[in-house]
């Protein structure tokens, strides 16, 4: 080789190491990237546009560091109070992830500033899941309508100087709620307990009764009911001897009458069960007309007439109020003989809605 190519060569070879030198001597200018957490979530308490929410934060660390603060930044087009004070926080688990535990030394917010809250933070172990949630009133502001609205999840050492971090996206909808609307139909049954109710003896000059039936009434009426009866004789009629056992002449009195030394015929009404549940039950003719058919259970009860009288009532719902009506009569020593005195009761009831 000549010796001009190697002064040639000898020329490019220095520039070249000058050069080189040069960028060694250059500082590096640029920010090391924060490492990304293996877990990072923000929900919003409510997704409604314009809508002012709480929320529930949660990251995982992926790394061993000492965390001092937390920052989330929200996206683009929400609106985030700028008073950091007003961004108070609590540990409280309202169905966070399963396996999270309570952010460790977080508090209300120390800095606001733009779309990023910063709150302070305790140490983070690696691998363990943390949430907190943000509280305070007024504080975010749901953007407009849409999907994709990302922002970012970074924890920090002292600097502050970021440690990891994550993205997070969230949507945001004209109505995050769903209106549930249910009727409850009035419901009211009534049963009776069966439609023979013969004297269990031969009647006599003493007082004599049947073995009772029952009427049953289930309602939801908020006022309750009011059963009633009717006579088909107001007594008891026998068509053989054309005679007629009549109700005790103290009818519709507002008292019951008491057989024995008076004669006829009565209607003995009792509750036998007053539900727990709602309103009580009362043995009355009706309101403000005394208790006629409330009877001593062995010897007297209300005269029947050809006419509905109630007979009880109670003052709201009931999950099955039972009332026993009985019959019983007491007859002179020349009340003509028959096998076939008879009587037919209607008894009804009603809810009051």
């Amino acid at each position: 080789m000549s010796k001009k190519m190697l002064r040639k060569l000898k020329v490019i070879n220095n520039i070249a190491l000058i050069v080189a030198m040069m960028v060694a001597m250059v500082p590096f200018s640029g920010t090391a990237e924060a490492a990304n957490l293996s877990f990072a979530m923000v929900r919003l308490d409510r997704l409604k546009t314009g809508e002012t929410t709480g929320g529930t934060v949660c990251a995982k660390s992926a790394i061993t560091a000492v965390e001092t603060t937390v920052k989330v930044s929200f996206p683009t087009g929400f609106t985030v109070n700028s008073t950091a004070a007003n961004w108070t926080t609590d540990t409280t688990n309202t169905a966070w992830p399963s396996g999270a535990s309570a952010w460790i030394g977080i508090g209300t917010a120390s800095l606001v500033a733009s779309q990023d809250v910063t709150f302070p933070s305790g140490n983070m172990v690696s691998g363990t899941l943390y949430c907190f949630n943000f509280t305070g009133t007024s504080t975010l502001t749901n953007a407009t309508a849409g999907n994709d609205k990302v922002g970012i999840v970074t924890t920090q050492i002292a600097g502050p100087t970021a440690s990891e971090s994550s993205s997070y996206s969230l949507s945001i909808v004209s109505d995050d709620q769903i209106v549930v609307n249910a009727t409850v139909p009035p419901t009211f049954s009534f049963a009776l307990s069966g439609n023979t109710d013969d004297f269990a003896t031969n009647l006599s000059t003493g007082v004599v009764s049947t073995a009772g039936k029952t009427a049953t009434m289930t309602t939801n009426a908020a006022n309750g009911w009011i059963a009633w009866v009717k006579s088909a004789n107001a007594g008891l009629t026998s068509a053989a001897a054309s005679a007629t056992i009549a109700a005790a002449a103290t009818a519709n009195d507002n008292a019951p009458t008491v057989l024995g030394a008076i004669k006829g015929y009565v209607v003995d009404v009792t509750i036998t069960t007053d539900s727990a549940t709602g309103g009580t039950g009362t043995v009355s003719q009706a309101s403000g007309f005394g208790a006629e058919f409330a009877g001593n259970g062995t010897t007297s009860g209300g005269s029947p007439e050809t006419v509905f009288r109630p007979i009880a009532a109670a003052n709201g719902v009931t999950d099955g109020d039972v009332l026993t009506l009985t019959e019983r009569a007491s007859i002179s020593a020349i009340q003509k003989a028959a096998g076939d005195y008879t009587d037919t009761l209607t008894v009804v009831a009603a809810g009051l809605f």
